[in-house]
């Protein structure tokens, strides 16, 4: 009887260590990202490196809205907008009557929008966490969500609000990144150096492989729709600035660092350019 109920204190214990772990997990996550987006500087640091050196001359930001289907007296959130960047010059591009609601989990990256959209009257702002969305059901006719679904801790609640949150026939427009393409490249550069990093190890929770999936435990007729692109540096050191804006990469030290720039510099002698595949795509789902 004691060696029972001992296996069963043990079971329980071990059971509420695993829980333990992933809300400690889930925690770190949330503080990581609270830290990496507690302003808009990181977030600069890495459309810079994009915008200069993608081979895609379009643009990401132009083809997606390409792709945004908007109609009169819409409403749009946005989830995890960032510094709002996409939106620059577009608002006033709006149909009659649409509302935009501009929100992120970060209090400063929700203090830079409303600095810089508070002029416009059809825009309003919020911090919002996406697993728990403070709105009625059927409230919006489209929810965006780009590059931010891969940071939630819990990516089924997260998915089961947008979708309670989203009219009838509502649009999910959501854009992630592939485990291949960049990830890949910059896996074999740290490995050369044998340096710990998680960074490129593990593959996005939620990326162009599996995000199919994911949304369909929720939402229907989901389209994946990939954007062709890569990059072609010719400046070594915004390489580094964009891996030094990543958390566990700023902790290295200035040997590391220096290690890397000339590791990717030799490159850039060699073959004129640094050459690095990008995988990237938008999901868009129907309620």
């Amino acid at each position: 009887m004691k060696l029972v109920q001992g296996l069963a204190t043990t079971q329980c214990s071990c059971a509420r260590n695993r829980v333990e772990n992933k809300q400690m997990s889930n925690m770190n996550k949330r503080e990581n990202v609270k830290t990496q987006y507690a302003n808009d500087k990181n977030l600069l640091v890495r459309v810079n490196l994009h915008a200069k050196h993608s081979t895609n001359k379009q643009g990401f930001v132009p083809w997606l809205f390409e792709r945004y289907t908007f109609a009169e007296d819409y409403h749009i959130l946005e989830l995890g907008c960032g510094n709002g960047g996409q939106w620059s010059g577009r608002i006033e591009q709006l149909p009659a009557g649409c509302r935009l609601l501009l929100s992120d989990f970060s209090e400063g990256m929700v203090n830079t929008v409303r600095e810089k959209y508070s002029p416009h009257d059809n825009v309003s702002f919020a911090q919002i966490d996406i697993q728990s969305i403070p709105f009625n059901a059927d409230s919006f006719d489209i929810v965006i969500a780009n590059h931010m679904l891969y940071h939630i801790p819990d990516l089924d609640k997260a998915l089961s609000e947008v979708k309670r949150v989203l009219k009838p026939c509502g649009c999910f427009y959501c854009t992630t990144n592939g485990n291949g393409g960049m990830r890949v490249f910059l896996r074999e550069a740290m490995k050369r150096y044998n340096l710990d990093t998680q960074v490129f190890i593990k593959d996005w929770s939620f990326s162009l492989q599996n995000g199919a999936d994911l949304l369909e435990r929720y939402l229907s007729s989901v389209e994946r729709i990939d954007y062709e692109d890569s990059l072609a540096i010719t400046e070594t050191q915004d390489l580094i600035d964009w891996l030094m804006s990543t958390l566990s990469i700023a902790s290295y030290s200035e040997e590391n660092v220096r290690e890397l720039y000339d590791y990717f510099e030799e490159i850039r002698v060699r073959d004129g350019t640094i050459n690095i595949p990008k995988e990237c795509g938008l999901f868009i789902s129907k309620k």
